[in-house]
């Protein structure tokens, strides 16, 4: 039995992690796991295959509004009632036992090993950035949930979840009631019709696989990022053109990319504003972590010039 370590976090993202908070949570986190053997492997690949070839996947895009306004509403009135901010925590962080970490496919055995695993690279990477910023906005925040995690860290910013969905600011304001929170605020917000008005200037915007759901739709949302000027820009996005098709897992993840309409020629558009001196692009990172069939976080950070 396998068991996560700090270095699987520091090596994948580059980083040594210094805040205590967050070496706390690490090294006392018993996150168990299994490579696949040579059966269960295969069981795996066919399970992909299977997803492309047979079932009907759900396509990202404007049309899942009604989705995600009825996910996060699940998870804000199982909260409502525990009051544990567990239950703000997205159902998918618990539907799969595999998963990949260290470019292997494992599989796990620990509780909420996905959404735990993925918070300390989430963490590890912000929190390298955080202390020079005092407003930090996410954009497509769902419930707010890594917004919370990171005024556990440093109570002293202000942060700003955006998000389409109306229940996504009905999550945020109920989570800063219950807890007298001043300092966490949620506005609305649309990828496909940014709000000039909203000010990012000098200030730390991330997402976390939420522009995934834009597909090829991002020229709008890059051209507000450009205008508006925020200090630095933090990706966390599924980017198929980091992914080698000379290599059978990563073939696949673009081929279920593909199938889902995850976010398409983001990074490819972002290296031709790059070549033409309107940003600069500061780091792309395969993190070599994932849910089951993606590989869904690789880090991109830019800043407009």
């Amino acid at each position: 039995m396998n068991k996560v370590l700090l270095s699987d976090v520091e090596n994948n993202t580059g980083l040594r992690i210094t805040n205590d908070s967050l070496l706390n949570r690490i090294n006392s986190s018993c996150l168990e796991y299994e490579n696949l053997n040579s059966e269960e492997m295969e069981e795996y690949i066919l399970s992909y295959l299977k997803a492309l070839d047979l079932q009907a996947l759900p396509r990202a895009g404007q049309h899942r509004i009604t989705d995600w306004e009825n996910g996060w509403t699940q998870n804000l009135d199982e909260f409502k009632k525990s009051k544990n901010i567990r239950d703000l925590i997205p159902k998918y962080h618990t539907k799969n036992a595999i998963a990949k970490l260290n470019k292997k496919i494992i599989k796990t055995f620990s509780r909420d090993f996905d959404y735990h695993l993925h918070s300390f690279f989430v963490d590890a990477v912000l929190l390298n950035y955080l202390s020079s910023f005092n407003k930090v906005f996410e954009f497509g925040c769902g419930t707010g949930y890594h917004l919370f995690r990171l005024n556990d860290y440093f109570p002293n910013k202000n942060y700003i979840g955006l998000d389409w969905a109306e229940s996504s600011k009905k999550s945020i304001d109920f989570y800063t009631k219950t807890f007298n929170l001043s300092n966490i605020n949620a506005v609305k917000f649309d990828y496909y019709k940014p709000d000039y008005n909203i000010n990012i200037e000098d200030s730390l915007i991330y997402t976390v696989a939420s522009l995934e759901q834009i597909g090829d739709q991002h020229t709008a949302l890059i051209d507000y990022f450009l205008s508006n000027k925020p200090g630095l820009c933090i990706h966390f996005e599924p980017i198929h053109e980091v992914l080698d098709d000379n290599n059978l897992i990563d073939f696949l993840n673009r081929k279920y990319f593909l199938k889902r309409n995850y976010l398409k020629n983001y990074l490819t558009t972002l290296r031709k504003l790059e070549k033409q001196k309107k940003l600069e692009i500061i780091t792309v990172r395969r993190l070599n972590y994932g849910s089951k069939f993606i590989e869904g976080h690789t880090l991109i950070i830019w800043k407009p010039v």
